[in-house]
């Protein structure tokens, strides 16, 4: 029980008390004031229990009032972080499609090595060496590509090592696609070719492991 509670019991019994006193008071003089007396503790207990019940309705209505402000911050708060994460989720994917971009172009160009032709006779020398040519050239494009995706690589770091070992394999190869041509004889031939297909198949394997990567970081 709260000490405003018993208080007003106090106030309630005194009330009580003060007309019974005047209900046995002897004499018009003493009858009358008793009674205005007892009067004027009622009206100030009617007073008090009014105020009492107006502060703990006033009470009950500021509770209420920090509740809802209290669920009012609890959906904003939500509704930020919520807003917060599709930004986060939106920048990886975003990230991960240009860092896919990078990976799919090079896993083409290892494909491309690992089963083109070599001895393709119905094509001329030159037109095979420029196609060699060319393919170091994109390779060294793809890879000034990805260097600039500097942001995007701080969404998905632990890719980024196995796409530099794939960089390194695809430019291998491309290397040794190029030296095949200047071959002296049928064995240096031989062992630039199978240099070069070992090297562009390790880039593939390396690309595609890359892309698992970033799917199971999606």
């Amino acid at each position: 029980m709260s000490i405003e509670i018993m208080l007003l019991g106090v106030l309630i019994g005194i009330t009580l008390l003060g007309y019974m006193i005047a209900i046995n008071a002897h004499g018009l003089g003493r009858l009358l004031g008793s009674f205005l007396i007892a009067t004027i503790i009622l009206a100030g207990t009617v007073w008090a229990i009014v105020q009492y019940s107006n502060y703990g309705a006033d009470m009950k209505q500021q509770e209420k009032i920090r509740n809802l402000q209290l669920e009012k911050q609890q959906v904003e708060d939500r509704a930020r972080n919520q807003e917060q994460s599709f930004m986060e989720d939106r920048k990886k994917i975003e990230a991960a499609n240009k860092i896919k971009e990078i990976i799919n172009q090079g896993a083409g160009y290892a494909s491309t090595m690992v089963n083109v032709d070599l001895r393709d006779f119905s094509t001329e020398l030159d037109e095979l060496v420029g196609r060699a040519n060319s393919m170091k050239n994109n390779i060294a494009a793809l890879e000034t590509g990805f260097e600039n995706l500097k942001n995007e690589k701080t969404v998905f770091p632990g890719t980024v090592p196995t796409i530099n070992e794939a960089m390194s394999n695809l430019n291998e190869a491309a290397k040794y696609y190029r030296l095949y041509f200047r071959a002296e004889d049928s064995a240096q031939e031989e062992i630039r070719e199978r240099v070069m297909r070992q090297k562009a198949r390790e880039a593939e394997d390396l690309f595609k492991k890359a892309s698992s990567q970033i799917a199971s970081s999606l």
